[in-house]
């Protein structure tokens, strides 16, 4: 298992982000400041680090240099966290890291960054229970069923329609906490239940900028919980 340093002295990130990627597959260990991120990896070296690039004392961009100029850990990817501003911004690039993620974090840049250094599939994504009536249409016949769990690429829908690995389905319309979300999608597996029912993973191929953040953050709140 992957193991990654979170180096952070906000309680809310950390657990935000402990929390989504633990759910990722990744064990993960923390850090309030650079220095005891520092005395953490002499311990016990991680895949990579992630960290605020404001932080008490040492800052994050401090880390980065300070690691880099050291044999033993300067083959260890970083990505620093900071504000899209110039002055964040010019101190995240001339300190060494490779990549730079802007607050607030959205959870599926992250893990896409994360991919690129770890060598996994950048499909590695969080996904959060959701039940909810869902309807939508196949052709020309309408079907309803409902979502057991929902990520931004697409949901998992329990119907007792009959529906086949990549059929197209329109008009999928479905609520989050008032807000309705219309898509299309794709059957990308199916499955039957001994109740007669069907499991569909059903992968969008249209969803407005707009209902993916209202997705993206109900998946964001249920990791917090």
């Amino acid at each position: 298992m992957k193991k990654i340093l979170l180096v952070s002295n906000l309680d809310a990130f950390i657990g935000r982000n402990k929390n989504l990627l633990n759910r990722a597959g990744f064990r993960i260990l923390t850090a309030t400041s650079a220095e005891g991120a520092l005395r953490i990896f002499r311990q016990e070296p991680v895949d990579l680090i992630i960290s605020l690039l404001d932080l008490p004392g040492m800052g994050g961009d401090a880390l980065c240099s300070l690691m880099r100029q050291d044999k033993d850990l300067r083959q260890v990817p970083i990505i620093l966290v900071c504000y899209d501003s110039e002055i964040e911004l010019e101190r995240a690039s001339h300190c060494g890291a490779n990549a730079c993620v802007i607050k607030p974090v959205r959870p599926d840049l992250l893990l896409k960054q994360i991919g690129r250094f770890l060598d996994i599939p950048t499909r590695r994504e969080y996904r959060a229970s959701f039940n909810a009536k869902v309807i939508g249409r196949r052709g020309s016949l309408p079907f309803t069923g409902m979502t057991r769990n929902i990520s931004v690429s697409g949901i998992l829908c329990e119907t007792e329609a009959y529906l086949s690995q990549d059929d197209l389905i329109s008009n999928l319309m479905l609520a989050i906490d008032t807000h309705q979300i219309d898509a299309d999608g794709k059957v990308v597996w199916s499955q039957s239940q001994p109740d007669g029912m069907y499991n569909y993973g059903v992968q969008f191929t249209r969803l407005a900028p707009a209902c993916r953040e209202r997705i993206e953050n109900f998946v964001t709140r249920s990791g917090q919980s």
